[in-house]
C-alpha cells in the first residue's frame, strides 16, 4: 500500500485554527472499516471523513467517523471534503460536487474565498418528528444539569435533514450552564432512541446560537452542519425566520472557537448549509496500514 496522505482543515472558521477541526482522506480505497475507526481515534478529531474516488471526477464517495461510531450523515465534513477536492483539482473559481454516502447523496457547491473557500450543501427536505411532553422537557433539562425554569417557552421536537436531533430550546443566559450529568435514571441513549433521535442540541431560538455533545456526553461539537440544517427548519416552522432569507446560526463560543454556520430554508423546503473553510495542513503517514 503506498503512504496515506490525509488533510486537517477548519470549517466554519473565518481563518485557520478557528471553527470546527476536520481530518480528511483523500482517498480511502483500501483501508478496512476497523483501520478508518482507528485512525480516527488516533486523530482525536470530532469527525473524519474518508474519500472515494469514481469514474466521475466531480463524484466521491463518502463514509465519516467519530471516536465511537460510524455516522449516516454529517454537516462539517461534507463541506470541509467539498472544499479540499476543490483545492486539490485547482479548477475554476466555482465548483459542484456530489458526495455519495450510505443513505443518500449530498451535492454541494464551493468557491474560492481569498485564501480558503465557501462551501455549501443541499440537505434536502426536513423531516419533523415527535415532540416532547412535559415531563420529557423536564428530563432532559435536567439530564444537562439546568432546571425546567431554564427551558425556553417554544416546542421541543424531533428533526433531521440526515441526522435526526432533539432541539431543546433553552434560555440564553441558561447555555453557559449546561453541563451532562454522569449519572442519569435511564442512559441518554436510550431516552433519545425512543423518540427517534440520534443527539440533543440545545437551541437559544432567539440568539440563534446553540451547543451539542457526542453520544457519549464527553466531547462538545464545536460548529454541527448536521444541526444546522434541522435548526433552520425548525426557526422557520416557528416563524423566527422566513423562507428564502440567509441568516447565521452561532456555535462554539464555549470553547474558544466561535463559529458562524449560514442556513436558509427555500420556498420549496429544501434545506442549504454553509460557511468558511480553511485548509491547515496536509500530513503523510509512514506506516503500512494492511
Amino acid at each position: 500500500m503506498s503512504p496515506q496522505h490525509y488533510w486537517q482543515l477548519d470549517v466554519f472558521a473565518e481563518r485557520p485554527l478557528g471553527g470546527n477541526g476536520l481530518a480528511v482522506f483523500a482517498d480511502a480505497r483500501g483501508l478496512a472499516d476497523a483501520t478508518l475507526q482507528a485512525l480516527t481515534q488516533e486523530l482525536r478529531q470530532f469527525e473524519t471523513l474518508f474519500l472515494y474516488p469514481t469514474a466521475q471526477l466531480d463524484t466521491y464517495g463518502a463514509r465519516i467517523f467519530t471516536l465511537e461510531e460510524e455516522l449516516p450523515f454529517a454537516g462539517h465534513p461534507l463541506l470541509g471534503a467539498a472544499a479540499l477536492l476543490h483545492h486539490i483539482h485547482q479548477r475554476g473559481e466555482q465548483e459542484h460536487w456530489t458526495l455519495q454516502l450510505a443513505a443518500k447523496d449530498v451535492n454541494l457547491t464551493t468557491r474560492r474565498h481569498g485564501q480558503g473557500f465557501i462551501a455549501q450543501m443541499n440537505q434536502g427536505q426536513a423531516q419533523f418528528g415527535a415532540v416532547l411532553d412535559d415531563e420529557a422537557r423536564r428530563w432532559f433539562a435536567e439530564a444537562f444539569s439546568l432546571q425546567a425554569s431554564d427551558l425556553a417557552g417554544y416546542p421541543a421536537s424531533v428533526v433531521s435533514t440526515g441526522l435526526p436531533y432533539l432541539l431543546l430550546p433553552v434560555r440564553g443566559e441558561a447555555l453557559g450552564r449546561i453541563r451532562q450529568r454522569a449519572e442519569l435514571s435511564t442512559p441518554m441513549g436510550e431516552r433519545l432512541a425512543a423518540l427517534g433521535a440520534a443527539f440533543v442540541f440545545l437551541l437559544d431560538v432567539d440568539g440563534r446560537e446553540g451547543r451539542t455533545w457526542d453520544s457519549a456526553g464527553l466531547v462538545e461539537d464545536i460548529a454541527t452542519g448536521s444541526a444546522a440544517g434541522p435548526v433552520a427548519a425548525y426557526l422557520v416552522e416557528l416563524g423566527k425566520a422566513r423562507r428564502g432569507e440567509t441568516f447565521e446560526l452561532h456555535q462554539g463560543r464555549f470553547l474558544g472557537r466561535p463559529s458562524l454556520l449560514e442556513v436558509r430554508v427555500g420556498d420549496d423546503d429544501q434545506v442549504q448549509v454553509g460557511g468558511k473553510v480553511q485548509l491547515l495542513a496536509r500530513a503523510e503517514l509512514l506506516c503500512r496500514l494492511d
